[in-house]
Parts: C-alpha cells; sequence; structure tokens
C-alpha cells in the first residue's frame, strides 16, 4: 500500500511460453474464465441458474481463424495438444488470432486440464 491506502501495481516479467507454438500445434491454448462459474465449478455448478447459463467447457477462436478453418459457431471442434486432446463447442469471439481459451470448472474442463498438465486431476 501506497501513503494514499492504494495498492501499488508492478508489471511483472515477461516469462515466454512454457511450450511454444509449433508448426503442428499452432495455437495457443491458454485457460480462460466464464463470467458465470469460477474455479473449478465446485460451488457455481450447484446453482441452476448458473449451471444453466454456461453447462458446458466450449474453446474460443477468432473470427479470421474460425473463417481459415471453415469452424462455425457451436461447431464441435477437436482441441489436441502432445499431451491429449477434447472436443467441446467452438465459441467464435474477439479473441485475437492463434489463441485459443478453453474454460475452467466441471467434467469435461478435467479433460481440458489434461491437455496442459498431461494427465487429469
Amino acid at each position: 500500500m501506497n501513503a494514499y491506502g492504494k495498492a501499488i501495481i508492478k508489471a511483472a516479467e515477461y516469462i515466454p511460453p512454457h511450450q511454444p507454438t509449433t508448426a503442428e500445434f499452432p495455437f495457443a491454448l491458454i485457460t480462460g474464465r466464464t463470467l458465470y462459474h469460477f474455479h473449478t465449478r465446485t460451488k457455481t455448478a450447484r446453482a441452476p441458474q448458473l449451471q444453466d447459463a454456461a453447462p458446458e467447457v466450449w474453446v474460443e477462436i477468432s473470427q479470421r481463424d474460425a473463417g481459415r478453418l471453415g469452424i462455425a459457431e457451436g461447431d464441435t471442434v477437436e482441441v489436441s495438444t502432445p499431451r491429449g486432446s477434447l472436443r467441446c463447442a467452438a465459441r467464435i469471439s474477439g479473441i485475437r488470432d492463434g489463441a485459443v481459451p478453453d474454460t475452467v470448472g466441471g467434467a469435461a474442463a478435467r479433460a481440458a486440464e489434461a491437455l496442459v498438465s498431461g494427465g487429469a486431476s
């Protein structure tokens, strides 16, 4: 805290990705959050209104990447990494080209976690 009781925000040092993109895996898989769920959905999935608003896991893809790959909103896509794969719905969004965020929480998200960690938790 500074003298006025305000937080001091400092920039974090850039650390390059542990696993860079390649020709075989050209997208950066990043974890994301949904407005309706947080952490692992252990609490929010029990609220019917929240679960109804976002019942499934999805991945986002930029409009340009979706167009290039022939992906339409809601299409089932397969996201693969050297550690595994996951099939889920695609959402076309304003995410930057080359990035594919997936949502966190729920059984399908545990499968998504396996894409990053190499094993489901």
